[in-house]
């Protein structure tokens, strides 16, 4: 074995240090930095509108985040695992704040992973965290609403009045109206299973007094067009007049419209789904073309962490007239990337192994490249 081995390759003599250095060097600055600004180039432009006379609200969507917790992960992978989630979304999130510039944005629920569970420490840590994370546009308005990782509410992880609590002292209320500009986002809180129907439509026939804006938006973190029975929601919708719903819960990008959803019966519920998987556009849809309509958007994860191939931020432009514009800005897959580190090292393990055994071997292979 030679005492300082060198490897000819791509023309050029490398010590095994060196090719190690350099391929590192590469292999961060491309997976951790470029791989956004290439995605970035793929996002569609907002479209056009005049911000100045108050006529269009840009939304930035960003759908279960679910930040990673401290009881699930495992205590060896755990630190690296939480470190690499949260980085991942604070890159595409500050990424996507800076493309769209939003006059609002709004998280549709299920904050934190483990919100339901966690004990009064883990909860502080991982809202700090949160902060953290979505630290860009710190002056935008937001909105938030819970899922049932924050509160509870499905399966055996039920619902309390503590966990409510605890959500609303460190982010805001589960529900009520918000206003801004010329929309009132009505922030629905209504689950498929456990929800106090009645409870919630006079509620609901309260919050109708004080709402005057010209377009309304339910923000609710369960989809609710894709139920196939219209009994227990047509009387919540119809009490605050809803033309759009924002949802997330499934991670899926779908758009749901229903142009009878409204009517005053028990029946029609007419739902035609669209699935925005392949979206690299906006797509338009007029939500006050007529009062019997209704339209969901259901917008993906933003987190690698839910296993889901296609992750992004949801972006909507809404003007006074009800005209909606709606687009996708899709993330990297994430796990092609640590993917592509352990490939990567392979390789670069076995380049060091032949350059300290076999360094005739990389001579003739380099020669070969260099021809």
């Amino acid at each position: 074995m030679p005492s300082n081995p060198q490897c000819l390759l791509f023309g050029k003599r490398w010590t095994p240090f060196q090719f190690t250095l350099v391929v590192f060097i590469f292999l961060v600055l491309f997976n951790e930095y470029f791989i956004y600004v290439f995605q970035t180039m793929r996002w569609p432009n907002v479209p056009d509108i005049n911000r100045e006379d108050g006529s269009s609200v840009v939304i930035l969507l960003v759908a279960d985040p679910q930040i990673q917790g401290y009881q699930f992960e495992g205590s060896i992978i755990g630190p690296f695992a939480r470190w690499d989630a949260d980085n991942y979304l604070r890159k595409t999130f500050s990424f996507a704040a800076a493309h769209t510039k939003p006059d609002i944005v709004i998280f549709l629920g299920d904050l934190m992973d483990e919100g339901s569970q966690a004990t009064p420490n883990e909860y502080r840590d991982t809202y700090y965290r949160f902060l953290n994370i979505f630290s860009h546009s710190p002056n935008v308005k937001r909105i938030y609403i819970p899922g049932d990782n924050d509160i509870g509410g499905e399966y055996r992880d039920y619902r309390t009045p503590q966990k409510v609590d605890r959500f609303e002292k460190h982010f805001e209320q589960v529900d009520g109206i918000i206003r801004h500009e010329f929309v009132d986002f009505i922030k629905m809180d209504v689950r498929i299973q456990n929800t106090m129907y009645q409870e919630k439509e006079r509620l609901f026939k309260q919050y109708k007094t004080s709402m005057t804006s010209p377009v309304r938006v339910v923000l609710n973190h369960e989809s609710l067009l894709p139920i196939q029975f219209k009994a227990p929601f047509y009387p919540l919708l119809s009490a605050v007049s809803s033309q759009l719903i924002f949802s997330a819960h499934w991670h899926k990008p779908v758009a749901y419209i229903c142009n009878d959803c409204m009517r005053q019966d028990d029946f029609s519920w007419s739902v035609h789904q669209r699935d925005l998987t392949h979206m690299h556009g906006f797509m338009f849809e007029n939500i006050s073309r007529s009062a019997e309509c209704l339209t969901e958007i259901m917008v993906p994860t933003c987190s690698y962490r839910m296993g889901e191939p296609h992750m992004g931020y949801g972006v909507a432009v809404l003007d006074k007239n009800g005209g909606l514009h709606y687009g996708i800005l899709w993330n990297p897959n994430r796990y092609r990337v640590l993917y592509s580190y352990i490939i990567v090292w392979i390789f670069v393990i076995l380049v060091n192994v032949i350059c300290f055994c076999c360094p005739g071997v990389t001579r003739c292979f380099g020669r070969r490249l260099v021809r």
